[in-house]
């Protein structure tokens, strides 16, 4: 997704989230968390 928006010039990613909390999120990991925390534009969770 990071690439993607990179080769395009977006401005912005806009994603959505499951929720996850606790011992899921632990295991499984957040990929909003991931996007949020490595593209260099903002991003927006929706849930």
């Amino acid at each position: 997704m990071i690439e993607y928006a990179d080769d395009h010039d977006t401005d912005q990613i806009v994603m959505g989230s499951h929720g996850r909390s606790g011992i899921d999120r632990t295991l499984l990991g957040s990929v909003a968390e991931t996007v949020t925390r490595r593209a260099q534009i903002p991003v927006t969770i929706i849930s």
